[in-house]
């Protein structure tokens, strides 16, 4: 059972230091009384006793105001001290007429502010009855009213100051309660705000990505590193109107193949696309309009993809707890949502841009369109007139590492800088594109085999001797795997250049990297 109340965690003002004060001044009382007052000489001996004892008990509460051993304890050794001291004093003293009853005041307010109700009243029974006991031998001559008065004032003095300090203990818990409430409110705004500042900074990454698999990348990203889900997904419609995972990750180890979603279990998927609006399951086990990307799932929150009034998909996030997510979490993944299908459709848009010219912006070479229309017409030169045709298939070793370290805006200076070096390589009849990502593709017309395999590798020496200059990254040192096949020394169909040129280069990347391979 709980002697006192606790006093580890307060905001009640602590009364150690005034209560050492008033014994100083209670001890100075008996002082007075011994060498000044009344006593008579047969009493000295017990009030010398009295006041070494005294001295003694205020050395030990003195030392534990200091810290040297629990306050508590003092407390409690001053209590039982009173209730042993204070009768004997009365009964050496005047009896009922002593003032030394007084004294009681003060060990009952100090049981009533320290202990617990039920304690602080038995310690006041006791000093009830211990002064019954002191005055005992006068209670045939004692004033029934004022004897009554005195217990009175005694237990209306306690029961005053045990109602004024649990009021004020019960306020006091409701303003701790309170302030651990703000505490941990201001942590958790402290975190969004922290998290929005992130989901930010990466939506207006978001919105510099012209290319829809990075867009993806990024906010797998975003979900899985920012937002720490454990099992999320990006969801997207095909032209047919069927559903399928674009991206997933189930506890946070991600796959970017698409897979085609059960068609059991996307009821859910198919209403919160209908509907536009962001949905949380506290507890998706009882459901059967859903297929959990985790079987340890419990939870679940779905987002959609929509710009313009348009709904192309939806992010899904799931937690293994039951009714883990709440208005905060709907408020950022949704803020991720809007930024995501606005950069998924500047990619589109981006795309088709580019499909109309046959330029391409970032490296100033040709597109893959125009490349497309290139080789058709230098395949069909080649074999009406019999003459050579070779191809050049250029890949950047580790690009997606060098990415990842540095960001895609280093990823494209590099991909500037390395269409210049292999410009300066390759001779003006020469068509230079870039086929996709960081692969490029160099035509050779009326070009034989052995020529394109010196120009190839003059091209992978000039990249591994670059040293090339970004900003952000400092100097970085790239390397190139190469393909070469020529018409008609590969022995294939001039159709089938485009097919061999690609198994050359991976051959090369197999091979080790920084290598010409040639079929």
């Amino acid at each position: 059972m709980k002697l006192f109340l606790d006093r580890n965690r307060t905001l009640l003002p602590r009364i150690d230091v005034i209560y050492l004060l008033t014994r100083v001044m209670a001890l100075s009382g008996i002082v007075w009384y011994t060498f000044f007052g009344e006593s008579q000489s047969s009493d000295l001996n017990l009030f010398y006793f009295i006041i070494g004892t005294f001295v003694v008990h205020l050395a030990v509460f003195y030392l534990a105001v200091r810290g040297k051993f629990d306050i508590k304890l003092a407390y409690l050794s001053a209590i039982v001290y009173d209730l042993i001291l204070i009768p004997m004093m009365i009964m050496h003293t005047s009896g009922i007429n002593s003032s030394f009853y007084l004294m009681y005041y003060l060990t009952i307010s100090v049981a009533a502010y320290v202990l617990t109700f039920w304690f602080a009243t038995g310690f006041s029974i006791i000093a009830t009855a211990s002064y019954l006991i002191a005055i005992f031998a006068d209670l045939e001559n004692v004033n029934l009213f004022d004897l009554t008065m005195r217990f009175g004032f005694i237990w209306a003095y306690f029961l005053a100051i045990s109602y004024a300090s649990e009021y004020l203990r019960r306020s006091e818990r409701r303003l701790l309660n309170l302030f651990d409430t703000l505490n941990l409110r201001t942590s958790e705004l402290e975190k969004s705000q922290a998290q929005l500042e992130v989901i930010y900074e990466n939506s207006r990454i978001l919105a510099s990505i012209l290319d829809s698999e990075s867009v993806v990348r990024e906010v797998m990203k975003i979900m899985g590193e920012i937002l720490g889900y454990d099992s999320y997904a990006i969801v997207f419609r095909d032209r047919e109107g069927k559903f399928y995972y674009r991206a997933r990750a189930v506890d946070r180890h991600i796959s970017l193949h698409p897979k085609q979603c059960d068609s059991e279990g996307i009821s859910l998927i198919k209403k919160v696309i209908e509907m536009g609006e962001p949905v949380s399951i506290k507890n998706v086990m009882t459901r059967q309009d859903y297929t959990v990307l985790n079987e340890r799932t419990r939870s679940i929150m779905l987002v959609p993809l929509a710009s313009h009034g348009f709904t192309m998909g939806l992010l899904i996030a799931e937690s293994n707890e039951a009714n883990h997510f709440h208005e905060r979490d709907q408020q950022m993944l949704s803020i991720v949502s809007r930024s995501t299908a606005m950069a998924l459709e500047n990619a589109e848009l981006h795309r088709r841009t580019e499909e109309l010219t046959i330029n391409d912006e970032l490296t100033d070479t040709y597109n893959y369109r125009y490349f497309v229309q290139k080789l058709q017409e230098e395949k069909r030169r080649a074999l009406r007139y019999t003459l050579p045709l070779s191809l050049i298939m250029v890949d950047i070793d580790w690009f997606k590492k060098l990415n990842d370290s540095y960001g895609h805006q280093v990823g494209n200076v590099v991909l500037k800088q390395l269409s210049a070096i292999i410009k300066r390589c390759i001779r003006d009849v020469d068509i230079f594109c870039r086929y996709g990502g960081e692969e490029f593709v160099v035509i050779l017309p009326q070009t034989p085999q052995v020529e394109a395999s010196s120009i190839a590798e003059r091209i992978r020496q000039q990249v591994e001797q670059a040293v090339l200059l970004v900003d952000n990254a400092g100097r970085l040192k790239i390397t190139v795997s190469i393909g070469v096949t020529s018409f008609p020394e590969n022995g294939k169909s001039q159709e089938d250049i485009l097919a061999v040129a690609d198994q050359a280069l991976y051959r090369a990347k197999g091979g080790g990297r920084n290598l010409v391979c040639i079929i």
